[in-house]
């Protein structure tokens, strides 16, 4: 547990570090800005006062995408430790078990401006459509368009489309399962705006890294 406390000391330190490095640096470098503007536009307030505006919303933005990018790597192994805890004690032995507790993360971790997962479910071969909120919309969607058997040709999250459920639409995203050249089945998650190509990746290993490995031992065990 001591090594485990001084690694997270450490990490927080180097976050702390990086947000006050690009602090002083934003705000540094708004001071040149300022005075470009009034050598462009001398004597006239409105050009100077739109154009910090525009700087402190740009800041604003890619401040948010640091600190999301700073935070999940250490953060998503740390969280997801009690799943695999239980996994090996045994507390997780069926795939029903493991799947509702990973849509439970799922939606509770990821829940970011440029990453924001608001449903997930998963289907593993003849399992059926598991996760911890019922959805019969949903599921029934994913049984019509036969997304277990499509989800075998896919190699990366895939946006599916739109779908409409009673209470607002959503992006549905796919995201195949896979160890190694073993298909083991899919996610399906919501989200009620596109995800960029870069945090799609972050999904992406969130699967090689933690999903796959485990469904396989959970799936392997409640065969026995």
């Amino acid at each position: 547990m001591a090594r485990r406390s001084s690694y997270s000391f450490i990490y927080n330190l180097q976050r702390i570090i990086l947000l006050v490095f690009f602090t002083t640096t934003s705000i540094g470098l708004s001071i040149p800005l300022a005075m470009l503007v009034m050598k462009l536009s001398p004597n006239q307030l409105y050009p100077l006062v739109i154009t910090l505006l525009i700087y402190m919303v740009a800041v604003v933005i890619l401040g948010a995408m640091i600190q999301v990018i700073s935070y999940i790597p250490f953060n998503l192994a740390t969280a997801f430790d009690p799943i695999k805890n239980d996994i090996a004690s045994g507390k997780i032995s069926t795939i029903e078990q493991l799947g509702e507790r990973i849509t439970s993360f799922t939606v509770q971790f990821y829940n970011f401006s440029f990453l924001d997962i608001t449903h997930a479910y998963i289907e593993i071969e003849e399992s059926g459509i598991i996760g911890f909120e019922s959805n019969a919309p949903l599921s029934k969607v994913l049984n019509e368009y036969k997304m277990l058997d499509k989800s075998k040709v896919l190699e990366d999250l895939t946006l599916a489309g739109k779908i409409s459920l009673p209470e607002r639409d959503y992006q549905l995203y796919i995201l195949p399962i896979w160890l190694g050249e073993s298909w083991l089945g899919y996610m399906a998650l919501l989200s009620e705006k596109k995800i960029s190509r870069f945090f799609q990746r972050f999904l992406m290993e969130y699967e090689g890294n933690f999903l796959d490995d485990q469904i396989m031992y959970v799936v392997r065990f409640d065969k026995k």
